[in-house]
């Protein structure tokens, strides 16, 4: 007979494997940083290593905690190792949006547009930005998790409702660390809830 009782944790690791989702998508104005890249006086140019902030004319421009946090976990932590990163953003301004991007450190020696895979910085609708993020990662939208601080419009609900199976999460003050777990912790919920209706 074999009954070592093995199954336990491999089975453990199998679900906790399977309630991270496979894309993680970041709005970027007023989720990611403050201020909006419209407000800026002057474009992006130049990055201050004291306190990770990017000059734009008169301005600086700071990364919000959580944005952080969850990029870097996305890099670096084992648990994230079949997730990607991708930017979704209705941006005026898409050449400063990619310039914070380059300039921006997450980790030392690595920027934001290390990280980020997939970019979607355009005016338009966030609908289209997934639908465009789906043709190209080849990933279902029940494998997505979306932040957005939705203080123009509810992206979050328009993508719940465009793009069905996305899970979402309003970051209204910016991108916090306490968004970005409670976002897992809803995707996690709503994929073994999706697994015990199957």
């Amino acid at each position: 007979e074999r009954r070592e009782g093995v199954g336990i944790v491999p089975l453990v690791s199998v679900v906790r494997a399977m309630a991270v989702p496979l894309l993680v998508v970041l709005d970027l104005d007023m989720c990611c940083w403050d201020p909006e890249m419209f407000q800026l006086s002057g474009p992006p140019s130049k990055w201050n290593p004291s306190d990770n902030s990017v000059t734009a004319g008169r301005d600086k421009i700071k990364m919000f905690p959580g944005a952080i946090s969850a990029i870097r976990d996305i890099h670096s932590n084992p648990a994230f190792k079949h997730t990607q990163l991708a930017v979704a953003s209705s941006t005026t301004e898409p050449d400063y949006a990619r310039a914070c991007m380059r300039m921006f450190e997450i980790e030392k020696g690595v920027k934001m547009h290390d990280v980020v895979k997939y970019s979607e910085i355009f005016c338009s609708s966030k609908t289209n930005h997934f639908a465009n993020l789906k043709k190209s990662t080849k990933i279902a939208y029940d494998d997505m998790l979306f932040f957005d601080d939705c203080n123009w419009g509810n992206n979050c609900a328009d993508v719940e409702r465009g793009c069905p199976g996305v899970i979402t999460l309003a970051t209204p003050n910016g991108m916090q660390d306490r968004e970005w777990k409670e976002g897992l912790a809803k995707f996690a919920k709503a994929k073994l809830a999706r697994g015990a209706q199957n």
